[in-house]
């Protein structure tokens, strides 16, 4: 038996398939830098695009919450409404009461 020729042989393969894979990897970051192009030129917001994305890849990603967000990060782009809005602070005054006075 060549013991030591199937070791070299073997170790070969390995090392072909890794540079195989890392090629195709580098294919593959090429391709989303590109697809994040794409996205940018189309005039949508790519960090958007990535948050959805994310929540679409999580396990469980149904849930309401990431839903929620998802819907307003859409809303958001379609509509160009800025994302920094906060809301008024509780103790501020200047709030209704339920009878509508302020």
């Amino acid at each position: 038996m060549d013991t030591h020729g199937q070791t070299t042989d073997k170790l070969k393969s390995y090392v072909e398939r890794m540079e195989r894979l890392l090629d195709e990897a580098d294919a593959l970051t090429d391709a989303v830098k590109d697809l994040r192009g794409e996205i940018k030129s189309d005039g949508f917001n790519v960090k958007a695009v990535e948050r959805i994305v994310a929540f679409r890849r999580k396990d469980g990603a149904a849930d309401k919450e990431a839903e929620f967000i998802n819907d307003v990060m859409l809303y958001a782009q379609v509509t160009g409404t800025p994302l920094n809005v906060v809301a008024p602070d509780a103790g501020d005054g200047a709030e209704e009461t339920r009878d509508g006075a302020a």
